[in-house]
């Protein structure tokens, strides 16, 4: 029970503004957690664009529902212009879903620490409302608004810096991702039939 009742005096101690520096952190690392799940599940099959063609094509087996599901997408576009832009409209639809939530982490990441400002400038007019009943001569009446503009201040930080941090290694991940679609799709699109599909 030690370290849930001083976690709560902590929260307590930083007055208010700890309420909105806890709802930050807690939504910023349920998308992590999810960002996380989704990107590091992302298994790319070692398919070359020449066997995703044979695939389309029905020249290999396991290739018949993906004919099946090419000839249904495609069957209205008529061609190869218009195959290379269903590529390109495909892989902008993959970029958003990859960088899906990454633009909300890293601004909850940069919300944190203005939250924990606000924190320190309140605990500075606590300190001066203090000052102003008691004088100096109360250093527990001091101390109350003092710790309140220290802890949300270091509670913004702590939830920035790993917040930042998490969000630039998964948007690497993502780009590296990106990067391998846009890499397979190039050669998917240079590989098509030159009479349309």
């Amino acid at each position: 029970m030690g370290p849930l009742v001083d976690l709560i005096d902590y929260l307590r101690e930083g007055g208010p503004i700890m309420f909105p520096i806890v709802g930050v952190s807690l939504w910023m690392w349920a998308l992590i957690a999810r960002k996380t799940f989704q990107l590091w599940s992302l298994k790319p099959r070692d398919l070359t664009p020449e066997e995703v063609l044979a695939c389309f094509s029905g020249e290999r087996a396991e290739g018949k529902g993906l004919q099946d599901a090419f000839l249904i997408l495609f069957s209205r576009i008529r061609g190869r212009v218009a195959e290379e832009e269903a590529v390109r409209i495909a892989l902008r639809k993959e970029k958003e879903e990859l960088e899906g939530g990454l633009r909300t982490i890293k601004t909850l990441a940069a919300i944190a620490p203005l939250l924990g400002l606000l924190g320190t400038v309140t605990g500075m007019i606590t300190t001066f409302q203090a000052i102003s009943l008691y004088g100096t001569g109360s250093p527990k009446a001091l101390a109350v608004g003092i710790s309140e503009a220290l802890i949300t201040t270091q509670s913004g930080l702590l939830v920035s810096i790993p917040g930042l941090f998490a969000a630039g290694v998964l948007s690497r991940r993502a780009n590296k991702y990106y990067a391998e679609l846009e890499e397979f799709s190039a050669r998917f699109v240079a590989n098509l039939p030159k009479g349309g599909a």
